[in-house]
């Protein structure tokens, strides 16, 4: 019985044994995992944070730069706001100012140039009227010395033909009378000849 006692607690303590043993290797092992974490973890901050130091520093002076800026905002609108009231005031005067000058100046020079285009487009009238007037005065001054030169052309043309008639005639008789004088000079000579040799 006795041995049968001692086996079955020898039973049980050999899982327990097992079981601790186990639960040694797992947390050694674990252990070790962890410490390379934490060197990987360690490193890694070692290296990050500086980089995360300078970025918070830049991040810093970019904030500071951000509120003076604001600061030189709020300082231009607040000037803003004060001088507003004056800038508005100076922005009625003129506009004021310019009314004034529209109804004194500006009418009176719109009416003169009104007056003045008046005057030209009947000055351009009257010029139109005298280059149609000499237009059509040309224009019949032409028709008639066409009418003229038509009219003086025929007898001209007639008293050249007649003149060239004339002429060819008194050259053909002149011709004529040249050539029956030389005919009866050279029979007056030929008679003196044949008396001298009958002689």
């Amino acid at each position: 019985m006795d041995s049968l006692l001692s086996f079955a607690s020898l039973y049980w303590q050999i899982p327990l044994g097992v079981l601790l043993l186990v639960l040694t290797i797992f947390f050694i092992w674990l252990g070790s995992q962890i410490s390379k974490t934490l060197k990987s973890v360690e490193n890694l901050l070692d290296k990050s944070v500086p980089n995360l130091l300078k970025a918070t520093e830049q991040l810093v002076g970019v904030h500071r730069d951000l509120s003076t800026l604001l600061t030189s905002v709020d300082g231009t609108v607040t000037e803003l706001n004060q001088r507003l009231p004056q800038l508005l005031d100076n922005i009625n005067g003129i506009t004021a100012s310019i009314q004034q000058m529209s109804e004194s100046e500006i009418r009176a020079t719109t009416h003169n140039i009104q007056g003045i285009t008046e005057t030209l487009n009947e000055n351009i009238a009257k010029i139109d009227e005298l280059v149609s007037t000499v237009t059509d005065f040309s224009q019949s001054t032409i028709k008639h010395v066409e009418y003229y030169r038509d009219q003086l052309s025929v007898p001209v043309t007639d008293f050249i033909s007649a003149w060239s008639a004339l002429k060819r005639s008194w050259d053909v008789f002149s011709q004529a009378r040249k050539s029956s004088t030389s005919d009866s000079k050279d029979i007056d000579s030929e008679d003196t000849a044949e008396t001298g040799q009958d002689e």
